[in-house]
């Protein structure tokens, strides 16, 4: 069994218009009926002439498809369907993964759901798609394209962060902050409180749950608050404030899943701490900042100096961090990030050994995710074994690394090992891994992630 997904244009129409009525003709009936029974060949031709679309074949038979409509700089997601036989076989997410890297130089991705269709809402938001418009029966949702990175060696830093963004700031933004306890949001906002020039001392709202903040000189108020304790947006929109929030900056602590329907466009900020350092600055506490810009307003932004990731996917994955250590700091790493991956760097005779995965369509270094019996070394081994067909007995641990996941921009550490090879055992292709390659690490090698391009060479000295 094998899928591809493939560009195509106005000539598609016709192929692509059965998988759309296949896919749709098994939904509840809705009233009105949804947009894409109403497609002919000729309409949906023209439609693909914007951008194009894909469709995804499993086995040879088109079983999905999706249309690119550009609609100044987001990327709209029409006509999305797979049909029901082809179920279960994660197309649907691979035509997102494409979808991504299609709409390159774009802002977001948008997709138009029904109400009435609650698991498809649902997994939309699986995919990192959130809510912003809802005009019945229609439900907008976005997925930003853009992050962007700080380091923060200390809160001094942090404050001044806070500050040169509030230059740009005006009446109606709306900032949603997370990060665990303690990492530094309250002096994220008493940064920007700085830089509004707001009256009053910015300090945590925990126990009164909003403070607003004057301004002094004719700018915007701060509303300051924390959403920790509150249900849902329905609580968060009845706060008795005094100031609408059309009318001031209103930073929300913890407001992640809660504050996005407040506004269309709003500003994701992230705070994570870094990893440890060991050398003359073991004594600071650095964190890593992520902004997240997602609506029009904030596509304004002149974003303040920021150090790009190590790598970066089309798909969003982001290598935030590495660091080399003992294999003992795994049990000291921040409990509030899992570490769920394990990656093997395996060399021969100057070479690195690839797996292509067959259902990214793309070449990385063998990796898994580990289970809760066993230890990252453990996974590390067992994922290799089944990849490449090779039992490994000597294993170094090289470090771990800080990865932000896309589609869900989760905050993840993988652990790295290394092993050098006399030579690869018996292979068999399988639905994950259908081959194998070897590479030199010094030329670039098409179809092999970013991400794993920059960890084999963290691995073996060579970057």
């Amino acid at each position: 069994m094998s899928v591809d997904v493939r560009r195509v244009g106005p000539e598609a129409a016709a192929e692509l218009l059965s998988v759309i009525r296949t896919a749709f003709e098994v939904r509840p009936p809705l009233d009105p009926p949804a947009a894409a029974l109403s497609e002919t060949p000729e309409s949906l031709a023209k439609l693909l002439e914007k951008h194009g679309g894909l469709m995804a074949v499993l086995d040879g038979e088109p079983v999905g498809a999706l249309v690119l409509d550009p609609v100044g700089t987001t990327m709209y997601l029409r006509r999305f369907g797979v049909v029901h036989s082809a179920r279960g076989h994660g197309i649907a997410a691979l035509l997102i993964d494409w979808a991504v890297d299609a709409s390159h130089g774009y802002d977001d991705l948008t997709v138009v759901a029904r109400e009435e269709l609650p698991e498809t809402i649902r997994f939309w938001e699986r995919q990192g798609f959130r809510e912003i418009l809802r005009y019945s029966p229609n439900v907008e949702l976005r997925r930003p394209l853009r992050t962007f990175l700080y380091n923060v060696p200390d809160p001094e830093a942090m404050r001044s962060l806070g500050e040169a963004l509030a230059q740009q700031l005006r009446a109606g933004d709306l900032i949603v902050l997370s990060g665990e306890l303690g990492a530094g949001k309250t002096t994220f906002t008493q940064g920007i409180g700085a830089g509004l020039g707001v009256r009053g001392t910015v300090t945590s709202p925990t126990f009164v749950i909003s403070r607003e903040h004057p301004p002094v000189d004719g700018g915007p108020p701060l509303v300051h608050v924390d959403a920790y304790r509150l249900g849902g947006i329905d609580e968060l929109d009845d706060l008795d404030l005094d100031t609408s929030l059309d009318d001031a900056v209103t930073v929300v602590e913890w407001g992640e899943g809660i504050a996005e329907g407040l506004a269309e466009s709003r500003l994701e900020v992230r705070i994570i701490r870094a990893l440890a350092h060991q050398d003359e600055h073991a004594d600071l506490d650095p964190r890593r900042v992520l902004m997240t810009p997602i609506g029009p307003r904030w596509y304004e932004m002149e974003v303040p100096n920021r150090r790009p990731p190590l790598a970066e996917k089309l798909n969003e994955n982001l290598l935030l961090d590495f660091r080399h250590c003992p294999e003992s700091d795994l049990d000291a790493l921040d409990p509030s990030i899992p570490l769920r991956l394990s990656l093997m760097v395996a060399e021969h005779d100057g070479r690195v050994v690839l797996v292509h995965n067959s259902w990214r369509q793309e070449w990385e270094l063998p990796v898994g995710e580990t289970r809760t019996d066993e230890t990252a070394r453990e996974t590390a081994i067992r994922r290799f074994a089944e990849e490449t067909g090779t039992a490994l007995t000597d294993v170094e641990f090289v470090g771990v690394g800080t990865v932000q996941l896309g589609h869900e921009r989760s905050i993840e550490f993988v652990a790295v090992y290394r092993t050098r090879l006399t030579g690869l055992g018996l292979f068999e292709a399988n639905d994950e891994v259908d081959k194998l390659a070897w590479w030199d690490t010094v030329r670039d090698f098409e179809g092999l992630s970013p991400i794993d391009e920059h960890l084999a060479r963290l691995a073996i000295g060579a970057t």
